[in-house]
């Protein structure tokens, strides 16, 4: 071993990284074994039946096609945790109507999500919602008409329409009246925004 000689010289290098995102909203569901405060589900009618709906719990004891366990166990909310969907269901999920976007420039969707519908005929969607009013912001952020396969990170923009106002998130979820399957599972849910510039 030589013993390393002494630097006469030495050089530093300093980078720049932006700040982390501000986390405005967030819910992992492990909290209770219903919906959390200020969460809410329904349906249009007249298409719902009537036989599914969201709800929170332990996915591993439903549909044998569902996924063993929660993102973040031992809970997530979805449609029908302990069985499979319903025919002719038109049901929808939403946040509180509390995510405060009045000063922010943009803001991000991220969550983890688990598929298993009837592909091309059964549907979700993803929409924002002014709190005041529920009237749409923007366009649909994503309507998936496939399975996942597995948890996935879903991460989107939302739309310019909602910087400047309090909203609200919607998930929708509609199936027709031939195939049902375990459904759509939503964990471990975030709303952030970049965080504060450096002066």
């Amino acid at each position: 071993a030589l013993p390393r000689p002494e630097d006469n010289t030495r050089f530093y290098r300093m980078v720049e990284f932006p700040p982390p995102p501000v986390t405005v909203f967030s819910e992992n569901f492990d909290s209770a074994t219903m919906l959390p405060g200020g969460w809410l589900n329904g349906a249009n009618a007249p298409g719902d039946t009537g036989t599914t709906i969201w709800e929170v719990g332990n996915p591993g004891a439903g549909s044998p096609t569902g996924p063993p366990e929660a993102n973040s166990a031992p809970n997530c909310v979805g449609t029908n945790i302990g069985s499979d969907y319903g025919l002719n269901t038109d049901i929808w999920l939403r946040t509180p109507g509390t995510i405060d976007l009045t000063t922010a420039t943009e803001a991000t969707l991220t969550f983890q999500q688990f598929r298993d519908i009837e592909i091309s005929f059964d549907l979700g969607s993803i929409r924002i919602l002014r709190a005041a009013d529920d009237t749409q912001l923007g366009v649909d952020l994503l309507t998936p008409v496939d399975g996942t396969g597995g948890w996935e990170e879903v991460s989107v923009a939302l739309p310019p329409e909602a910087v400047g106002e309090v909203v609200r998130v919607e998930f929708r979820f509609q199936a027709d009246d031939i195939q049902v399957q375990a459904g759509w599972r939503i964990d471990v849910f975030t709303v952030t925004t970049p965080g504060p510039s450096r002066p």
